[in-house]
C-alpha cells in the first residue's frame, strides 16, 4: 500500500497520538505489506467521545431510510471492488482465493439483509384500559465497541456491525492487529457514502490491551461486540462490569463433528475435512473433534488420511491451493506445541509437521494433521488449537457420541451425519450447542441466527435475533385520563 493504515475518527483520517506504527505481515511470505497505526488509550478516547457527541447530535439513530441507503450502498461498493477486496483479503490473511472471494460476498449480502431491516424494526403496543397505553420501544444502545477478529476480518465484522449500524447506532471498528488493511479499504468506500453522517464509524488500531481495553471500560461506550478466544471475552467481561455494560461475545468452540454409522460416507468424509481444515483450522467452529461410530471407524479414518494427504497447501493467491499459511509464527509455534502434546495422548495418522518444501519455507506452513483413538479429556481434544489439526474419537452408540459431544466446556456448533431423521431431530435437541448442521458443515447464513453455549459466548449475531441484540426495550406508559 500506498502510505500507512490510519485511524478514522470523528469523520477524518489521522494519525496515532503516539507517531508510531506497526507492521502487517503477509502470512504466507512473512513480507511487510502495510504499516498501521500503534494507537493509544487516548486515540481510543477520543473516538468514544466523538462518536458519543454524533449519536446525539445527527439524525442517524431516528433515520431508518438513511440507515437503509447507507448500508445498500457500502453493500454495492463493496461488490464493485470484490476482486480487488478478496485479493487483499488473502494477501494479509493467507486463506485461500476462493474462500477469500467467498468473504468478500457474504460481507456484503448480511449489510442488504439488514439494511431491510433497518426498516422493520418496530415494537409492540397495549391498551391497557380505556384510559391508559403503553407501548414497547425497540431503541438503538448508542455507541457500540466493535472488536473484531484476524480468521474472518470481514464478514465476522459486518454479521455485527450490519446490524449494529441497521439499529441506530454508532459505532468504533477495533480489528486485529495481523488484519486491519481489507476494513481500512472497506471504511474508505464507506467514506464515499453521503448517508453515512461523519463520525457514525470509526476505526482504531492498535493493541487489544489498549485500545479494546479502553473501548470495554469506557462509560461512554454503550455496548461491546467482540468475536475472539474465550479469555479475551473474560477479560472483555471483566473490564465491561466496571459500568455494567452489555456485552454480545462469540467465543472458542471444540466443535463435535459426529459420524453416524448410516451415513453417506463420502459426503461425511468432504464434511469432515471442511469443518476442520477450512481456513487452515483458523475458524472458531472448526469441527476440531471427529467422532466416528467404531463400525465406521477404520474405513473412515482411511480416508480421511488419504483425502487430507492430497490436499494442496501453499499461497492463497494459487486457485489450486485449498489450505493457505497459519496467520503468523507465533501462532504456528502454538499449534507445533499443541501436535508434539498430541503425539503423547493418541495416534499420529498424518501430517503433524510444519511445511518446508520451496516457497514453503518463507511462510507459515502446516500440513493438515489427524490423530486418531483420541481421549476426550485429552489435552488435543479439549483446547482450542486454530490450526489444521483433528482429533478422532471413536463412539460405541448414539448416548455415547451425545455424552462425548457434550463433554467439553465449550458449546458453539456440532454436526450430525445421519439418514435416519428421527435420530437427527433427536440428537439435535441433546447437543447443548448454538448451531446444530445435519449432513452438512460450516453453513451459516445472514438470515438465521449464530452464537454460543456455555464458554462459546453470550447473545446472538445474524438474523433477526442480531438485530434485536443491538437493541434496548423502552417502557413508555400514557395516562390518558
Amino acid at each position: 500500500m500506498n502510505g500507512p493504515i490510519l485511524n478514522l475518527i470523528g469523520g477524518a483520517w489521522t494519525q496515532s497520538s503516539s507517531v508510531q506504527t506497526f507492521p502487517v505481515r503477509n502470512p504466507a511470505t512473512n513480507e511487510i505489506i502495510a504499516e498501521a497505526q500503534l494507537s493509544t488509550s487516548d486515540d481510543a478516547k477520543r473516538a468514544i467521545d466523538l462518536s458519543a457527541e454524533i449519536f446525539e447530535t445527527s439524525d442517524w439513530s431516528t433515520n431508518h431510510r438513511r440507515r437503509a441507503m447507507a448500508l445498500n450502498k457500502l453493500a454495492e461498493l463493496i461488490e464493485n471492488e470484490s476482486e480487488s477486496l478478496a485479493q487483499q483479503l488473502t494477501i494479509e490473511n493467507g486463506k485461500p482465493i476462493k474462500q477469500a472471494r467467498a468473504e468478500v460476498e457474504s460481507s456484503a449480502d448480511h449489510l442488504r439483509f439488514y439494511a431491510g431491516l433497518s426498516r422493520n424494526l418496530y415494537g409492540r403496543s397495549f391498551g391497557l384500559s380505556r384510559s391508559s397505553y403503553s407501548i414497547i420501544a425497540r431503541e438503538p444502545m448508542g455507541v457500540v465497541g466493535h472488536i473484531v477478529p484476524w480468521n474472518y476480518p470481514l464478514v465476522l465484522l459486518f454479521r455485527a456491525l450490519a446490524a449494529s449500524l441497521a439499529a441506530g447506532n454508532v459505532c468504533i471498528i477495533k480489528p486485529a492487529s495481523y488484519t486491519p488493511v481489507t476494513t481500512f479499504r472497506v471504511l474508505e468506500l464507506a467514506q464515499k457514502i453521503s448517508e453515512f453522517p461523519a463520525g457514525v464509524l470509526s476505526y482504531v488500531t492498535g493493541p487489544g490491551s489498549v485500545v479494546g481495553a479502553e473501548i470495554a471500560r469506557n462509560a461512554k461506550v454503550d455496548m461491546v461486540s467482540l468475536t475472539g478466544d474465550t479469555r479475551t471475552g473474560k477479560e472483555i467481561l471483566r473490564l465491561s462490569a466496571e459500568n455494567v455494560k452489555k456485552v454480545c461475545l462469540e467465543l472458542g468452540g471444540k466443535s463435535p463433528n459426529i459420524i453416524f454409522q448410516d451415513a453417506d460416507m463420502d459426503s461425511a468424509v468432504t464434511g469432515a475435512l471442511t469443518g476442520a481444515f477450512m481456513a487452515s483450522g483458523q475458524v472458531c467452529f472448526a469441527g476440531s473433534r471427529l467422532l466416528v461410530d467404531e463400525a465406521v471407524h477404520n474405513a473412515f479414518v482411511d480416508s480421511i488420511r488419504r483425502r487430507a494427504e492430497s490436499m494442496r497447501v501453499g499461497n492463497g493467491l494459487d486457485e489450486n491451493n485449498e489450505l493457505g499459511p497459519i496467520i503468523s509464527q507465533s501462532q504456528m509455534k502454538t499449534v507445533l506445541r499443541y501436535i508434539d502434546i498430541g503425539k503423547s495422548e493418541a495416534v499420529l495418522v498424518t501430517g503433524g509437521k510444519r511445511l518446508e518444501d520451496g516457497e514453503l519455507s518463507r511462510g507459515n506452513f502446516i500440513a493438515p494433521t489427524v490423530f486418531d483413538n483420541v481421549p476426550n479429556k485429552a489435552k488435543i481434544a479439549q483446547e482450542e488449537i486454530f490450526g489444521p489439526v483433528v482429533s478422532v474419537i471413536p463412539f460405541e452408540n448414539e448416548e455415547d457420541a451425545v455424552s462425548i459431544a457434550n463433554d467439553t466446556s465449550y458449546g458453539l456448533a456440532a454436526a450430525i451425519w445421519t439418514k435416519d431423521v428421527k435420530r437427527a431431530f433427536r440428537v439435535s435437541r441433546r447437543i447443548r450447542a448454538g448451531t446444530i448442521w445435519v449432513n452438512a458443515y460450516g453453513k451459516t447464513f445472514a438470515e438465521t441466527e449464530y452464537g454460543g453455549y456455555k464458554q462459546s459466548g453470550i447473545g446472538r449475531e445474524r438474523g433477526v435475533e442480531g438485530l434485536l441484540e443491538f437493541t434496548q426495550v423502552k417502557h413508555i406508559y400514557f395516562d390518558l385520563s
